[in-house]
């Protein structure tokens, strides 16, 4: 599964640093530009590409898939609805994460390995939804090496930044579908992943499960 407009670590060829996948198309068949860049998804390589679902297209590199939606909702049932847990981060302009967040950034927690400025990273959540896991790979493009920062974050806790200026305040939370306490409610009925298929080999979906 892959996080719609996530920003991927390229594990499948060495041409690229990242690529990123966006939902374009929301009634069937859908639609999905796929983009790749040279450093974490700001600067691209080449023009983005249009892949529709249902179709067996190149993916990344050498890879080709099939794409499909997922559906990522509170009332959702069955085998189609989206099993990916993502957390967000949230900044606050005010102390106390107070107020409504200005900027929000949402990780799959699955350990994927995703590309940050100056490396590689990876989020995972422990099975009680207690504390986020963050693993920053410094200078390294594959989520390996041995330069290593580790932190771990407790879900719901507000951290305090900056006295004098924005951001002043952070939290992390998680959405997980089978939690049985969530400390962010799903959003309402949205196709906001999409389930990338292998068919050359198996994609790993990235390595383990990821959503777009």
């Amino acid at each position: 599964m892959l996080l719609d407009d996530g920003c991927y670590a390229n594990l499948y060829t060495n041409l690229t640093k990242a690529f990123k996948l966006r939902i374009v198309g929301f009634t069937a068949p859908y639609q999905y530009d796929i983009y790749d860049y040279t450093d974490a998804c700001h600067t691209q390589f080449s023009p983005k590409r249009t892949l529709t679902s249902g179709k067996c297209e190149r993916f990344v590199g050498g890879y080709f898939a099939m794409m499909t939606n997922r559906l990522r909702s509170s009332t959702c049932v069955g085998a189609s609805c989206s099993r990916l847990a993502v957390t967000k981060q949230r900044f606050y302009s005010e102390t106390n994460c107070m107020g409504l967040p200005y900027e929000v950034y949402t990780y799959p927690v699955q350990n994927e390995c995703m590309r940050w400025s100056n490396g590689t990273q990876t989020f995972k959540v422990d099975p009680t939804t207690t504390n986020v896991t963050q693993t920053d790979y410094l200078v390294n493009d594959k989520c390996g090496g041995d330069l290593i920062q580790v932190y771990t974050m407790t879900v719901g806790y507000c951290y305090e930044l900056y006295p004098d200026r924005a951001p002043r305040s952070f939290k992390w939370e998680v959405e997980r579908y089978d939690a049985t306490t969530i400390s962010d409610a799903w959003r309402p009925a949205s196709l906001g992943f999409t389930q990338a298929l292998g068919l050359a080999a198996p994609i790993a979906l990235l390595g383990t499960s990821r959503e777009l």
